[in-house]
């Protein structure tokens, strides 16, 4: 017997197809009767590839604009998808993108993760591989994706 979804995970990366797996989480959490939505994005510093500056990242000033960046998107993003009968709220993490994802997923109960993906193909997909793809593989809980042409 299946468990009754009642907590989504939606990670997003503010691209046009996260917003649209935004919409879809919303509809999919008012069908299903789910009464939470986490919307989190994965802040992942970049590292510099220079010898000099080899290993170090951004200084704490420049993350701390980055991350005040992201926290009001996501803010933005929840108040545009808030008003339909379920808890919306934003959350930002540090780290690599698929196991934060599914570690959060985890550390929240979300019964389900609802994430977009691009849809690459051929080289694109082998250069820079699949958030959602590595979500799907390495997730214990069920995982739905939104793919959307771009």
């Amino acid at each position: 017997m299946t468990q009754p979804v009642t907590s989504i995970l939606c990670p997003v990366d503010f691209s046009s197809t996260s917003e649209e797996a935004a919409r879809y989480a919303v509809s999919l959490a008012q069908s299903v009767g789910a009464s939470r939505i986490t919307f989190l994005h994965v802040f992942q510093p970049p590292i510099y590839p220079l010898p000099e500056a080899a290993g170090t990242f951004l200084d704490a000033e420049a993350q701390r604009a980055i991350k005040d960046h992201f926290r009001r998107e996501l803010e933005g993003l929840a108040m545009r998808h808030s008003g339909h009968g379920v808890e919306v709220e934003p959350k930002l993490v540090e780290g690599f993108p698929h196991p934060t994802i599914v570690d959060t997923a985890l550390e929240l109960g979300a019964d389900l993760i609802v994430l977009a993906t691009h849809g690459r193909t051929g080289l694109g997909h082998l250069l820079l591989g699949s958030v959602a793809e590595k979500v799907v593989r390495t997730s214990p809980i069920p995982v739905c994706t939104v793919r959307v042409k771009e």
